[in-house]
């Protein structure tokens, strides 16, 4: 640790205020001089603090804004490169965090602008004829990416660049096909209730203006092309046909994801187990699989070159083992799609490989920075991303706790015990791993998934193991052996083994208490964790450890945060009311089974929902018949009328009225059809002074937004706007 009179004086330092006169400031000063060689880790935290601000505006900034900033952030740097010399190193330091901020709100601006395609304006039914971008296996039949559209009846300024289909079994396609097909088509959904996940942001970047499913046969209008875009698409389907060919069931769908990338074949009760069990990683491509193939293809090459006596006398062969390491972690990174734990894992799998080569210390934080710099440059919506979050708070956490020397000796160290304290430091390095990275990841999973697995260092102590050295060498053995026909007993192997993960993975998500349920959490405590981990893991002083405060205030505003009593979605086919115990009445007067889960899981509740069967009441305060519902609840009664008849009723006894047809002339506050259509469904916090949120109030003006016409929602005596409430 360096000393603070010394650090003090390390480097010119400007003193724009006397320090002297301010001892917390000359205390900054201090502890900012002495870690200036982690200063460079936080430009991509302010890349990401610029991506956050574009996108948290109200409305979507213009492309003109977002290329101004750029131009101002390259002018600055060059400026700076070309002028910079007698710049103190603070001024030095805070031009490049507002460098790095103008950045990435700039790149946020112009990527949301540079991928904009149309979005289908509404659904309906329709003739479609396209080119297979992409075919999947599911675990109920086979899904399509189709571009290159033609749509009857919508013209061609208003097609989409993409959409997605799920076809029924039996369409035997492969990327190229030209096809046409009749297919019920929506634009991508929407948050499922204020602050859940936004698929249609993550659908704009993807640029996939439509789902939906064929309603008959797909006809084949023209044999697959050999355009080049789609060689990877090829190998990919080929490759996952090949394997499904050979190992069957789950196992096949998980072999195919792991080797792929291709995950859409694993049946929902297989990711549930995998979730609960804190083995889901292991589906996604991300580092232990791009380590693990690096690490085989580099022992197999190193090992090959040192049977060759001329070879290995000239040459340090570790050095070509690690260039054909890179080679191989970028084509798995290729077939793999691209995603973004992929890309980051490649990269610093690279930038490691390449200090192997160059004789220096392959594992530092920088690499972890250099790689999100590069992730976020090139796709800034990452940063939003679940995978991105838990991929690098798991990586950073790792190395910060390698970079403490106690660690690196307990963890990393060699010593000649013979095989069972060999075996002992594996089994404590897997545990200590995954203890570390199962912790960083812990608030973020909740955030996501609303759910927290509690036995997950024992199913990785058990499932690692078997992946590392049997699933995925075997894996790899069956990619080497599948140009010669000769994949059939490496894949059978590879299955056997994946068999065991599940069986581990079943196991474990069926103990008592497996997961815990946790409801969807406000975004500003997420941040506040984010923020509070940074600073723990980028410094490296004891100053490192304040940011232990906003973690902890984080969780206990998580404790403290209430989910909504009442949920009504923007049709009002469906309502959710959270009971006293955590129960969720469920009243569904037509079912859509993917908002119904969305609101279970966002709602906590780890239990089967009760419904009010036969329209019967009250529960929980709750009575309910087919013309709608009443609620009352801490001193308030809230109405859901679905027929005029009930509208006229309710309107008489209720304080808030969500009424599907009629209107209301007395006190009740009254949100009608037209207005909770364009709400995009609310929440409802019941009290004294209850909050009412809708989805759309926290979504701005975005492209990917259907924006509704101004209009009066709200009526209580006297028009007043939904935001009011």
């Amino acid at each position: 640790m360096h000393d603070d009179a010394a650090a003090a004086t390390a480097g010119p330092y400007p003193q724009a205020v006397p320090t002297a006169a301010v001892p917390w400031l000359a205390a900054l000063r201090r502890q900012l001089v002495a870690e200036r060689d982690r200063w460079f880790l936080w430009l991509p935290v302010s890349l990401g603090v610029g991506i956050g601000l574009c996108f948290a505006l109200p409305a979507a900034p213009g492309a003109e804004a977002g290329g101004a900033a750029l131009v101002a952030a390259l002018a600055s740097l060059g400026l700076w490169l070309w002028r910079g010399r007698g710049l103190g190193i603070g001024t030095k330091g805070s031009l490049a965090v507002a460098i790095a901020l103008a950045l990435g709100f700039g790149l946020a601006a112009v990527r949301t602008h540079r991928v904009a395609a149309p979005v289908l304006e509404r659904p309906g039914t329709y003739m479609v004829k396209g080119r297979v971008a992409a075919i999947e296996e599911t675990a109920r039949g086979r899904r399509a990416t189709l571009d290159r559209l033609q749509l009857d009846g919508v013209s061609p300024e208003a097609t989409p660049e993409r959409i997605r289909v799920s076809l029924r079994r039996g369409a035997d396609l492969v990327p190229g096909t030209v096809v046409r097909l009749r297919a019920r088509l929506q634009p991508p959904m929407g948050p499922a209730m204020p602050g859940a996940f936004d698929y249609a942001r993550q659908a704009w970047f993807e640029q996939l203006g439509a789902l939906g499913y064929a309603l008959g046969p797909v006809e084949v209008v023209a044999p697959p092309d050999d355009a080049a875009d789609l060689g990877i698409a090829r190998v990919r389907a080929h490759i996952a046909d090949r394997i499904t060919d050979h190992v069957a069931g789950d196992a096949g769908a998980v072999a195919s994801a792991l080797l792929t990338g291709v995950r859409a074949g694993i049946s929902p009760q297989v990711w549930r187990d995998f979730q609960l069990s804190g083995l889901a990683h292991i589906l996604s491509i991300s580092g232990l699989h791009m380590v693990l193939v690096a690490g085989l293809v580099m022992g197999t090459v190193r090992y090959g070159l040192a049977l060759i006596p001329p070879l290995a006398l000239r040459i340090v062969v570790r050095k070509p083992a690690a260039a054909a390491a890179i080679l191989a972690t970028f084509l798995y990174m290729l077939l793999a799609g691209g995603t973004v734990p992929t890309q980051r894992s490649f990269l610093m799998i690279a930038v490691a490989l390449i200090g192997v080569i160059a004789d220096r210390d392959p594992l530092s934080m920088r690499l972890l920075a250099i790689a999100a710099l590069v992730v976020l440059a090139w796709h800034p919506e990452a940063l939003f991303g679940a995978s991105f979050q838990l991929s690098f708070a798991a990586v950073g956490a790792l190395i910060a706790v390698y970079e403490m020397a106690r660690a690196r000796a307990l963890l990393g160290g060699r010593e000649d015990g013979g095989p069972l304290r060999t075996a002992l430091r594996y089994v404590l390095g897997v545990a200590a791993t995954t203890l570390i990275a199962g912790t960083a990841t812990a608030p973020f999973g909740a955030f996501h998934f609303q759910t927290v697995p509690t036995y997950g260092v024992l199913a990785n102590l058990l499932a690692v193991p078997i992946t590392s050295f049997w699933v995925m060498p075997a894996g790899l053995l069956a990619m080497l052996a599948m140009p010669a026909g000769l994949e059939a007993w490496p894949l059978a192997a590879m299955g056997i083994g994946i068999e065991a993960v599940l069986v581990v993975a079943r196991l474990t998500a069926g103990l008592p208490g497996a997961s815990v349920p946790v409801p969807l959490q406000p975004t500003g405590l997420l941040i506040l964790f984010a923020a509070g981990g940074t600073w723990l893991v980028l410094w490296r002083r004891r100053w490192r450890y304040l940011g232990v405060v906003p973690m902890v205030a984080a969780l206990a505003l998580a404790l403290l945060h209430r989910p909504p009593d009442l949920l009504v979605s923007a049709d009002l086919d469906q309502a959710a009311v959270r009971r006293g115990d955590g129960r969720v009445v469920m009243v569904e007067w037509q079912r859509d089974s993917l908002l119904r889960e969305s609101w279970l899981r966002g709602l906590g509740s780890a239990q089967k929902p009760v419904r009010p069967a036969p329209w019967a009441g009250p529960e929980g305060g709750l009575a309910c018949d087919p013309a709608g519902c009443v609620l009352d609840r801490a001193g308030m009664t809230v109405a859901l009328a679905r027929r005029a008849d009930a509208t006229r009723e309710d309107c008489r006894r209720a304080d808030l009225l969500i009424a599907r047809y009629g209107r209301c002339a007395g006190p009740a506050r009254t949100l009608d059809w037209i207005a909770l259509r364009d709400s995009g469904g609310v929440a409802v916090w019941m009290g004294p002074e209850p909050v009412i949120r809708s989805v759309a109030e926290g979504r701005g003006q975005w492209p990917w937004v259907r924006q509704a016409k101004p209009r009066s929602g709200i009526v209580a005596g006297r028009t007043s706007q939904l935001s009011g409430l």
